[in-house]
């Protein structure tokens, strides 16, 4: 038994000197601006499923995204309209999802979407490099996951906060980039 609690033990001590291994994708170091100019983000919306409900369409979602991200670049001091600055390129992909879309009975209840993005800098028709991302899926906290279930996310006014959460990932990914 102490050999067993010994071994449990060196395990334990292992495990917290190691850490836990973590594949998420590293930003590439990019020699960039300081700051940057964007114009618009290109934004791509495909769904399984065809709904009642009439949800944003792709350039209502696109125009959401575009005011989010300058909004964001501005506010901290990223945005430019200095031809020197590096030029940032962004397409996203929103697949938007419904509660049972990969059934033969689908809904018109939202459930989390899955995105994927890439951010191409640019300093003038150079590619210094792009940041690529897969397979992000949003997810909400207790109670959205309980209204997921419930099927009771059917209104548009839910797509605000995902393409929020893609607009404040994508803003991360450049503001890493200094």
């Amino acid at each position: 038994m102490k050999k067993l609690g010994l071994s449990l033990l060196s395990i334990m001590i292992a495990l917290s000197i190691t850490g836990c291994g973590s594949n998420s994708p590293t930003i590439p170091k990019i020699k960039a601006t300081e700051k940057f100019q964007f114009s618009n983000a290109k934004l791509n919306l495909s769904q399984l499923v065809k709904t009642e409900i009439i949800y944003h369409t792709q350039r209502e979602l696109e125009d959401i995204l575009n005011a989010k991200l300058s909004k964001l670049l501005d506010n901290d001091g990223l945005l430019s309209d200095n031809n020197n600055m590096n030029k940032l390129i962004v397409n996203a992909n929103y697949e938007r999802r419904f509660v049972g879309d990969a059934t033969p009975i689908p809904t018109d209840s939202l459930a989390y979407p899955n995105y994927s993005y890439s951010i191409k800098i640019m300093n003038n028709k150079k590619l210094l490099g792009t940041i690529n991302k897969d397979k992000l899926t949003f997810r909400g906290g207790f109670v959205m996951n309980l209204e997921i279930i419930a099927g009771t996310l059917r209104d548009k006014k839910y797509e605000l906060e995902f393409i929020d959460a893609l607009a404040n990932t994508i803003f991360k990914d450049i503001k890493n980039l200094n």
